[in-house]
């Protein structure tokens, strides 16, 4: 069975009619008036997330990159949960519309940690203005202790839910070979090149247990791989769209093991090129070898994981690769014309400013294009949390914060202030031509084939 469970702070027994359940992600209204963090632009008219705006605020705009997508997790409910009316990004003013119809029994809402307030005031209203019975949470904001989560909502429902919450509102479970896929045609503005991608996750979650990263938390060992119909039955979508490139969205891909080897096979077959996101172990278990098959079969991009230079973060948070390791294969993947970006994180316990400084160096002579940078958030319910929790080093309660923009625990070499001015430098030396000799040649190559 695909997993996932509900966590129920009030035991009601109540079974809503599907068609009385209103779904909801946070309000668009909460990315574009919040000042507390820098996520402008983030939505499109259509409610598409701009997953990489926040990345290159601080960089010329003709070189500004984005990627407009659908989130995950909700469009995975959306395509396998029949009934609920489901709200993608919209308006405050729009939840209320469809609250003060007085057709929906429960209202379902889908949180990260740094929208939990939001979600908490939403909830308290639905319950005090509109006769809402019972409102639901899920999301990575279930993750959170925060007391005032039991006083309003009643169910929590933790993992990838489209099992649990069709059990929920009467419904038949759906096992992991039931969920189907659903269309996450991704528009990309990528250095000064226009396409469109069809993202592609045939395994959810991570089996690995970095003590920072929420995941393992939230859907521990990760979730069954969708069957190999659910992945045909998309890509031939893709392919009718006439989409020509798939990026494999997993946390960590593997296609070596069983069923990546299927789902390469689909991918190749259809004559389509293929970048993933995955991980330097994953890369391990390829081997030299293997790498130059995936090239040699499609692959054309990765985004991986590097978080930290520094063996002593590495052991620490329990990554099991260390900096030499992931030198030499990003040696190797520019010698196959991989282009490579990256995931990375500042602040780490035994991070210094001087540190940092010298890790900015080194990603930009490593030949990555593009660097995600963030600061080191001691996400609820990951080690990291507990060890400051325990250590009293939380420094800032204010869930809103809690974006990877803030420092929100006691470093012991850097401030916030610092942390900020860290954060914005990184984001725009390495991510600015002037500085990013790999990034470009990236865009010379990219406009020159717009031409």
């Amino acid at each position: 069975m695909a997993k996932g469970r509900v966590v129920y702070l009030r035991e009601t027994n109540f079974t809503p009619r599907p068609e009385r359940v209103l779904i909801t992600s946070a309000p668009r209204d909460v990315y574009e008036n919040d000042p507390m963090h820098r996520r402008l632009p983030v939505l499109t008219g259509d409610g598409f997330l701009n997953g990489f705006s926040e990345y290159s605020t601080d960089i010329p705009e003709e070189w500004k990159f984005s990627t407009w997508q659908k989130d995950y997790g909700f469009a995975f409910l959306e395509a396998n949960i029949k009934g609920p009316t489901f709200l993608h990004h919209p308006y405050s003013t729009t939840i209320i519309e469809h609250l003060e119809s007085g057709v929906y029994d429960v209202l379902c809402i889908s949180a990260f940690t740094w929208t939990l307030p939001w979600a908490i005031k939403m909830a308290h209203l639905a319950k005090r203005e509109y006769g809402i019975k019972e409102v639901w949470l899920g999301g990575y904001a279930v993750m959170t202790d925060e007391p005032a989560m039991n006083q309003v909502f009643d169910r929590l429902f933790w993992g990838y839910g489209e099992n649990v919450l069709n059990q929920a509102i009467g419904l038949s479970p759906k096992s992991a070979e039931e969920v189907k896929h659903p269309d996450l045609i991704t528009r990309a503005d990528w250095l000064g090149r226009k396409t469109q991608i069809g993202h592609l996750i045939f395994k959810r979650g991570c089996p690995n247990r970095c003590t920072y990263c929420a995941d393992p938390v939230f859907q521990p060992g990760g979730d069954y791989p969708l069957s190999i119909d659910a992945v045909e039955e998309i890509l031939d979508y893709y392919k009718w769209n006439d989409i020509k490139s798939v990026y494999i969205s997993n946390q960590e891909t593997h296609m070596f093991n069983t069923f990546g080897q299927e789902v390469l096979h689909a991918i190749k077959k259809r004559d389509m090129y293929f970048g993933m996101l995955t991980s330097f172990q994953a890369l391990a278990f390829c081997g030299e070898d293997g790498i130059r098959e995936l090239r040699d079969s499609g692959l054309s991009f990765l985004l991986v994981g590097l978080e930290s230079l520094n063996d002593k973060n590495l052991e620490k948070t329990k990554r099991k690769t260390r900096q030499k390791f992931m030198e030499d294969t990003l040696k190797l993947l520019r010698q196959l014309n991989i282009g490579v970006t990256s995931t990375y994180m500042i602040c780490f316990e035994d991070d210094t400013v001087e540190s940092i400084r010298e890790a900015k160096k080194k990603i930009i002579d490593l030949g990555i294009i593009v660097s995600l940078f963030n600061i080191t958030v001691p996400l609820p319910g990951t080690p990291f949390y507990y060890q400051c929790k325990e250590q009293n080093m939380i420094t800032d309660w204010n869930w809103s914060r809690w974006t990877g923009n803030h420092l929100v625990w006691k470093h012991p070499n850097i401030d916030p202030v610092t942390a900020k001015e860290l954060l914005a430098e990184m984001r725009s030396e390495v991510n600015h031509p002037d500085y990013n000799p790999t990034l470009f040649k990236q865009w010379e190559r990219n406009t020159k084939k717009s031409c």
